[in-house]
């Protein structure tokens, strides 16, 4: 099975890497040689960093020699089985894509796209039909297990299946929505929960430091080992309809984003990437704290792997 990747941005790497870690050929396509170099190497130090914690059991040249980049369309998938469009979400690009895609895939080459939130088989109907869906992967790809496929009208169940089972075969954890809605299922939640702790921090309630101190803490500490409707059983229904009563008409429902996120946006303090966000970063701060942010979820993944599918390296 061959699978080819367009893009090599911010998620493309890290989702080619998916299929190299479950023993597929992988094509990495993007227009940029210079991109096609930084994913590449990011691709190699992911495969190393696995390797050390015992992730994976082969060095990373084990998977890289079935890795290929290209800036050529036509050669990266005339022969893929499946194909994962990672461009930036900006309509235009997208069409400029799948007009290629149509040209070029064979005719039973399933087409899936990492959109975070567009309902592209909506807005492209006609192209290829029953052969294309979307699945979005979580960044990063080679870490975090999710992938969200989302089915539409015109979807080839034989087709969702299939590519169901390549991604469990490369280690993911796959969810099927039966429709699309916006935002798709983690991100709602994410972003639900999201707008309530900027409620908070701006009512006064707590410091941003504090609540960064308080999710990890607590609901970040076991939904990794118990999902939504498990903790509902767990906490007691007639429990959790009783608090539910009391904090539903309590909790925020602001349309707008608030002004502390706007504000900061305006001024250009993007967060991590800028140097600034609802905190400072030096330079080094920031490397810091994102070889920190990969070290930990690293290592629990190699929990998660070993509880949920019991696959331990040694």
């Amino acid at each position: 099975m061959k699978a080819a990747v367009i893009g090599a941005g911010v998620m493309g790497p890290g989702i080619a890497q998916v299929f190299l870690e479950g023993g597929f050929d992988a094509v990495l396509m993007d227009i940029s040689e210079e991109q096609l170099k930084k994913g590449v190497d990011m691709i190699e130090l992911v495969l190393t960093q696995k390797y050390e914690k015992k992730i994976i059991a082969e060095k990373p040249e084990y998977y890289l020699k079935n890795l290929k980049t290209t800036t050529d369309m036509k050669e990266a998938v005339s022969d893929a089985d499946v194909v994962i469009e990672a461009v930036p979400e900006k309509i235009d690009l997208k069409k400029q894509i799948y007009d290629q895609l149509d040209e070029y895939c064979k005719p039973d080459a399933l087409i899936a796209s990492n959109t975070s939130s567009l309902p592209l088989p909506e807005i492209f109907p006609d192209f290829r039909k029953g052969n294309f869906c979307v699945a979005h992967f979580y960044n990063p790809p080679p870490i975090l297990p999710l992938v969200e496929i989302v089915k539409n009208d015109d979807a080839d169940m034989e087709k969702i299946t299939w590519l169901r089972k390549v991604l469990e075969d490369c280690g993911k954890t796959v969810i099927v929505l039966n429709k699309f809605i916006e935002g798709f299922v983690i991100n709602r939640l994410q972003t639900a929960s999201a707008r309530e702790a900027l409620y908070l921090v701006n009512e006064g309630v707590i410091s941003a430091e504090d609540m960064n101190l308080a999710t990890p803490a607590s609901i970040g500490f076991k939904s990794v080992w118990q999902g939504s409707f498990q903790t509902m059983d767990f906490i007691g229904l007639d429990t959790v309809a009783h608090v539910y009563n009391l904090l539903y008409p309590k909790l925020c429902n602001d349309t707008e984003v608030p002004a502390c996120v706007t504000d900061k946006v305006k001024e250009g303090k993007l967060g991590l990437k800028t140097g600034e966000g609802f905190a400072k970063y030096t330079p080094e701060e920031a490397q810091a704290t994102s070889e920190q942010r990969i070290d930990r979820l690293l290592d629990q993944l190699k929990l998660w792997n070993k509880h949920y599918h019991g696959i331990e390296v040694e």
